[in-house]
């Protein structure tokens, strides 16, 4: 039988629901609200945009640690476009991978974007079938 991912997600009313891994047990919000407050949690979007940073900044991490590379410190950034009509799908998806410290060449993070892309981030390689995505970095 393959391997299957189990979460859940449980309503706690107007549009706010506890999403909850079966693995870990954590939980996460994820809220939707046309009013003036903000949401009591992660849009629906905002989470899938979180999935991929988390993601790609995961499997780059490793492959340049694999590729002798020394990562410090990273922080990954997602900016997304989206339609204006509903559905509201993300039309655009940039990433920044911002690298401070260590050592690390340009080249390796370069190829360590394309593995991740074709192979090792599957939220990445899932999400890139339907929704452009750009990938930048800087080393300071």
């Amino acid at each position: 039988m393959p391997p299957e991912v189990r979460v859940e997600a449980v309503y706690q009313g107007g549009m706010l629901f506890r999403g909850r891994s079966d693995r870990s047990g954590k939980t996460v919000d994820a809220d939707f609200t046309k009013d003036a407050e903000p949401p009591a949690g992660f849009t629906p979007l905002e989470l899938l945009l979180t999935s991929l940073v988390c993601c790609s900044g995961q499997v780059v991490v490793g492959l340049l640690g694999r590729m002798g590379q020394e990562v410090k410190d990273l922080t990954v950034r997602a900016r997304a476009t989206r339609r204006d009509i509903h559905p509201k799908v993300l039309t655009a998806v940039e990433l920044l991978f911002e690298f401070r410290g260590g050592r690390i060449e340009g080249a390796s993070v370069e190829k360590a974007f394309e593995l991740s892309e074709d192979r090792f981030c599957p939220v990445w390689v899932m999400l890139k079938a339907s929704v452009p995505i750009t990938a930048k970095h800087m080393i300071a």
